[in-house]
This record gives structure tokens, C-alpha cells and sequence, in this order.
């Protein structure tokens, strides 16, 4: 079964017609109705489906409303409706961690995904952050408790979604305990949750404890997990989905590993909006203006073979002093970007389209392509998924070297 890969919904879209000459976007631009997602900028979509989150929809009505208008998620979406391309609906553990209960009833969850159109619909879980034995015990009745309710009304109903039971543990025993339970309950889809912030040792050996509980053909969702380095060996452990935005987000919330290609990342070149620095800083906005589009025009001539590196890396430079960011090591991978140029060797339809502008650091529309180029780079590891080198774990499995 092929890994599928799902990236959840932050509204992540670009105006297809932003001038980066200009720094302007396309005239009389509606953001939501002008304005595209990855899938529809690559053809096919660089991943498998989208994750969209309740606590994310009630946090904004407006956008609830609006699906709502628009018939169902993958109408709002514009996500192809081919059976191939599914949306994922779960409530958002992570927005609710701190209270004693979960802010949301079965019968209730069960309607919102059918009446929006919702494919996979998850039960309502309860994370497990404490080290208080009891307290641990109780969050995890909890979640088995809505699991199992929400199966039974799942049958007794008409919904056309699949439904996923949650397994969440402290440990490796709890999260096989709850696979049983699931597994026993009837479920044939089951996610693994809690885990996005731990080690991938301690993921692992959590996926070896759930997949001595499954039957043949249980199919495993990951939670919140990206390590692409170990992806193989998650799904010979039986994960046979994933969700994550990492890659995508690291486009502009990583200061230095933010465009990748392959195995490997690059820095982008960060130049900022001179107005927005000059009055940030307190800085003379004429001459911020002028450095800035100086080291602009400078990489865009570079990216046409029009201009040599040295001055090329000197015009930035002089701009990156501006923003007290200008370290040694920036120097350093300034020019490793610049001297290996990523965007040429990458076949993406956005690094054809705008070369350089993907490598620099500046603004939404360059950010977010950037984000969905690296989206892109890592469906094409997770479609390539081989054999790789691998170490003995204690207990049997099988771990990749270099956490």
C-alpha cells in the first residue's frame, strides 16, 4: 500500500499574477477568489489529501461559512474531486491539550464532517502531556471512550466517511493497549497520535507496539510526524498515511535550512521590504530603498548570467547590514546558495517559472512558493521511497544513521 501523504489547511495560497519586478499584486485581486493553492499550481498535486482541522474552522466562522456556501471542503478546497485526493477532518488535540475534557461531543463531530464533505473523519482524541499516573489513565479512557462511541454511531447513522480511531499513549504498551482496543472495536483505519515532538527511536518503538495489535489491511495514520529520512522504515512498520507542514513552513520560519532540494537544504537570501525595515530600525528609508533594490536587481541579473557572484554577494551584503542580521555564517551560506543555484537544478513548475525569486527571502508570495516548491520536493522523496542504509535498533528494528 502506498504511503499517502496529507498537509494540513492553513489557508497556504499565492497570487499567480504577483509582479516581482514591481512588488505588486495582479489589479483588483479577491485573495480568496484570485489567489491558488499547490495543487493548483502542480499538476499532479504534490500531495495525497488535506488535513483541516474543527478547532481551526471554529476559530474562524467566516471560513466555515464559506464552505458551506461553496457545497463541501474539496469544492472550497478546489481540491480535485477523483476519489484519489481525500480531506481529512480531525478536532485539533493540539488546541485543547490544557483543558480537563474535550470541547466537543461524537454525534455532534459525526455531523459537521458529513454535512462539509469531509472523506476521513477522526474521533474525538485527548493528548497525553502529564506524568501524573492517574491523569494519564484518565485522558486515555477518554480517547478510547470517544473511539468507541464514535464507531457505534457511525454504523447506526448514514455517513458515507471513513471513520479513524485514535490510539494515544505515553508509552509503548498504552498505544498497543489502545490499538487492541480499536482494532477489537472494529476499526479498520487507525491514527497514531502524540508523537510529533517525539524522538524518532521512541516512534518507532511505538509503531512496532501498534502493529502487533492490527489485522491484515489496517491501514495506520502517522500524526503530525515528518521525517523524511525514515519514511520507509514508518511504513514497513505499517504507517500507511502521514500528515505534516514542516517542509512547507520552514520556507519561512527556518532562518537558514528553508529550500531543499533532495536531501539537502539551501538558505534563502532574505531582503526584506525596505520601508517596512527602515521604519522598523529607524533607519534612513531613501538609502534602505536603494540598497535594497540594487541587491534585488543584482540577483535578478545574476539568475540571467548577467552579473558575477562576487558583485552579485557584495550588493546583498551591503542590504543585510541594514537588518542586523549579517553574520559570518550568513556570508557562508549566501554564497553556497548563490554558487550551487538549487532553483537550476530543480524541475518544479515553480523554480521554472520564477528562478531566483524562489531563493529569496521576502514577503508571501516568494515565502509560500518557496514552501510549496519544498512541499513538492518531499512528495517526490515520499513517491521515490528505496532501501536504505540501516542500523539495528534495540529490539529488532531498523533505524537510519544520523538523527
Amino acid at each position: 500500500m502506498a504511503l499517502r501523504y496529507f498537509i494540513p489547511d492553513w489557508d497556504d495560497r499565492v497570487d499567480p499574477g504577483f509582479d516581482f519586478i514591481t512588488d505588486e499584486h495582479t489589479p483588483h485581486r479577491v485573495p480568496y477568489r484570485d489567489d491558488v493553492y499547490a495543487h493548483e499550481i502542480f499538476q499532479p498535486a504534490p500531495y495525497d489529501g488535506v488535513l483541516l482541522s474543527r478547532a481551526v474552522l471554529d476559530g474562524n466562522p467566516a471560513k466555515r461559512d464559506a464552505i458551506r456556501e461553496a457545497g463541501s471542503v474539496h469544492r472550497y478546497l478546489r481540491l480535485p474531486i477523483d476519489g484519489a485526493h481525500e480531506v481529512l477532518g480531525d478536532c485539533g488535540a493540539f488546541t485543547y491539550w490544557q483543558q480537563d475534557t474535550p470541547p466537543y461531543d461524537t454525534g455532534e463531530l459525526l455531523d459537521f464532517y458529513q454535512e462539509l464533505g469531509f472523506d476521513l473523519g477522526v474521533s474525538i482524541d485527548h493528548l497525553i502531556f502529564t506524568e501524573v499516573e492517574e491523569e494519564k489513565e484518565r485522558r486515555w479512557d477518554i480517547t478510547i471512550e470517544n473511539a468507541r462511541h464514535f464507531i457505534r454511531l457511525h454504523r447506526r447513522g448514514r455517513y458515507e466517511l471513513t471513520p479513524i480511531g485514535v490510539a494515544q499513549g505515553w508509552d509503548p504498551p498504552s498505544y498497543r493497549r489502545a490499538a487492541h482496543a480499536l482494532v477489537k472495536m472494529g476499526y479498520e483505519y487507525v491514527a497514531v497520535g502524540g508523537l510529533a515532538r517525539s524522538r524518532t527511536p521512541d516512534v518507532v518503538r511505538v509503531l512496532e507496539s501498534v502493529q502487533e495489535e492490527l489485522k491484515p489491511g489496517t491501514r495506520v495514520h502517522l500524526f503530525g510526524v515528518n521525517r523524511p529520512e525514515h519514511l520507509g522504515l514508518f511504513a514497513s512498520l505499517g504507517v500507511t498515511s502521514f500528515d505534516s507542514a514542516s517542509r512547507l513552513r520552514r520556507a519561512w520560519m527556518d532562518g537558514r535550512r528553508n529550500y531543499f532540494l533532495g536531501d539537502r537544504a539551501h538558505t534563502a537570501i532574505r531582503i526584506p521590504e525596505a520601508r517596512a525595515l527602515a521604519r522598523s530600525m529607524d533607519l534612513d528609508e531613501t538609502k534602505a530603498a536603494r540598497l535594497e533594490q540594487k541587491a534585488l536587481r543584482q540577483l535578478t541579473a545574476y539568475d540571467r548570467g548577467e552579473a558575477p557572484l562576487k558583485e552579485v554577494l557584495r550588493a546583498v551584503l551591503a542590504y543585510s547590514k541594514l537588518t542586523g542580521r549579517l553574520t559570518e555564517q550568513t556570508i557562508v551560506d549566501y554564497r553556497e546558495t548563490l554558487e550551487s543555484q538549487p532553483w537550476k537544478s530543480c524541475p518544479c513548475t515553480i523554480c521554472r517559472t520564477i528562478g531566483i525569486e524562489v531563493v529569496i527571502f521576502r514577503g508571501n508570495n516568494r515565502n509560500r512558493r518557496r514552501g510549496f516548491h519544498n512541499t513538492w520536493q518531499l512528495y517526490q522523496q515520499i513517491r521515490g521511497i528505496a532501501s536504505t542504509q540501516e542500523v539495528p535498533l534495540d529490539g529488532g528494528s531498523q533505524l537510519t544513521l544520523g538523527l
